[in-house]
């Protein structure tokens, strides 16, 4: 589902996401021994990141009639935003990649991190951000690909592949520099109003024994 930012929501967007920066540390979450980012880069990250994230509201607005609050809050070094989106009590992780990527990557560090707060997400949406590479920046343009719940991310699961720190992303040469689970975009669920109309009518599922990647 292809879904458009005004030309405000971007703006806001890129002007959100370098101030950001400033204050995010250089080192990825949880991986210490990889090259720092510059703040340029890190600035495109966020980009990327928060216009899925509008757009992701924009279609439960525009579609569902759904209001979710956008955090364009400024937090220092060392806090970090709460979900993406939360309906009916269902905690939204969006996720999202530069037009090109063909699967969705959920890194343990992060799971692990959420576990511990007890603040895992039930769901996990996955957004194509489209691009301009001449020009490197964003069209303002997102295919929202489709979603996966948690209880998919696990060993086990015909369509969830186990990719470790050093492996390349399969069919590239892109070397993943965490653990990640990987579901093809293909294999993710592409029926929005049967994912939306569920969790607006089902309580999500009880997370307490979901089994923590690094210790299974």
């Amino acid at each position: 589902m292809i879904i458009t930012l005004t030309k405000e929501q971007l703006e806001k967007c890129n002007k959100f996401s370098y101030e950001c920066a400033k204050n995010q540390q250089q080192i990825e979450f949880g991986q210490s021994d990889t090259i720092p980012r510059s703040i340029k880069e890190i600035g495109r990250d966020n980009m990327i990141g928060k216009i899925a994230e509008v757009a992701f509201s924009n279609m439960l607005n525009d579609r569902y009639g759904l209001i979710v609050p956008l955090d364009f809050e400024y937090y220092p070094r060392g806090k970090w935003d709460v979900q993406d989106a939360v309906i009916n009590n269902w905690r939204i992780d969006v996720k999202c990649t530069r037009q090109g990527g063909r699967w969705m990557l959920i890194e343990w560090s992060k799971l692990n991190f959420r576990q511990k707060d007890n603040d895992l997400s039930h769901l996990f949406v996955m957004a194509s951000v489209m691009w301009n590479r001449e020009m490197d920046i964003p069209t303002g343009k997102v295919d929202l690909i489709g979603s996966a719940s948690i209880l998919r991310l696990k060993q086990g699961i015909s369509t969830t592949h186990v990719l470790y720190k050093g492996d390349c992303i399969p069919n590239t040469h892109m070397k993943l520099q965490s653990d990640n689970f990987g579901i093809k975009f293909e294999n993710l669920e592409h029926n929005w109003d049967k994912v939306i109309g569920y969790i607006t009518k089902h309580n999500p599922p009880c997370l307490n024994n979901y089994p923590n990647p690094y210790i299974n």
